[in-house]
C-alpha cells in the first residue's frame, strides 16, 4: 500500500538505512519511532550488524503492528526491543546514536512535536543524528495545490480510483498535519539540533538529516 501511495517509498527507506549505517555507533541504541510492521527495522538490523552491541528499538502505538514486527525480526542477529508507546505522550530516548522517524511526525499533534523532538535530542549521544522523512506542504499556496495534484496523479497511475483518493484524504483530514520545509527545519533547531539539511525532496515529501 505504501509503495502505491508514497512516492519513492523504497528509495527513502534505503536512504534512511544508509544514514543509519553512517551514524550508528557501537554500544548505543538505534530507534525507529513509528516502526509499524518492522520492515525498516529488518533492513536496519542487516546494515548495522557489524556494530558491536548496538540495540534496536522499534516503537509504535499499535500492538498488532508490533506483533508483525516481532515476527519480521525473529531471525535478527541484532538485539532488539519493541515498545508500545503513544508518541503524543512522553517517551524516553536513551543512549541513541540514531533516531529515525519515517512518515511519523506528520501524525503527531502539532503542540507535541517540540516536546518529542526535545526528548529525542536529549537522548542522543554526542555525534548522534535524527533522520526524519515527512509529507510536507508548500509555503506557496498555488504551488501547494499543484503538489497535491501531482501526488493524486501518482496514486492514480498506481491503480487508485478518484473515489479511493477522496476517501483517503477525508480520513486523514485533521489527522495528518504537514508543515513546510522551513517549519520543520525551524522546529528541529528549536529542539536543540545545530545542523539540519535536506537529503531528499519529491514535491510534497521531504527527508531531513539533523545532527546533535
Amino acid at each position: 500500500m505504501l509503495d502505491r501511495s508514497v512516492p519513492m517509498y523504497q528509495e527513502c527507506q534505503s536512504l534512511a538505512v544508509h544514514w543509519c549505517a553512517k551514524f550508528a555507533q557501537p554500544n548505543t541504541s538505534v530507534y525507529d519511532l513509528g516502526c509499524s510492521t518492522g520492515s525498516l527495522l529488518l533492513k536496519l538490523a542487516k546494515s548495522i550488524e557489524k556494530n558491536k552491541n548496538t540495540l534496536l528499538y522499534g516503537v509504535d502505538s499499535s500492538s498488532a503492528m508490533l506483533e508483525k514486527a516481532r515476527i519480521a525480526l525473529s531471525n535478527s542477529t541484532i538485539p532488539y526491543k519493541l515498545l508500545e508507546v503513544d508518541l503524543n505522550k512522553e517517551i524516553s530516548i536513551q543512549n541513541a546514536s540514531v533516531v529515525l522517524m519515517n512518515y511519523t511526525m506528520q501524525f503527531i499533534l502539532p503542540e507535541r512535536r517540540i516536546p518529542l523532538l526535545k526528548s529525542i535530542f536529549a537522548g542522543l549521544v554526542p555525534g548522534g543524528s535524527l533522520v526524519l522523512i515527512e509529507k510536507i506542504k508548500s509555503g506557496v499556496p498555488e504551488l501547494d495545490q499543484t503538489f497535491i495534484d501531482f501526488h493524486h496523479q501518482f496514486k492514480r497511475d498506481r491503480g487508485y480510483s478518484n473515489l479511493e483518493i477522496s476517501k483517503k484524504r477525508e480520513a486523514l483530514e485533521n489527522v495528518l498535519i504537514p508543515w513546510t520545509v522551513e517549519e520543520n527545519q525551524s522546529l528541529i533547531k528549536k529542539a536543540g539540533f545545530q545542523t539540519v539539511d535536506l537529503f531528499f525532496k519529491w514535491n510534497n515529501f521531504a527527508g531531513f538529516i539533523a545532527l546533535s
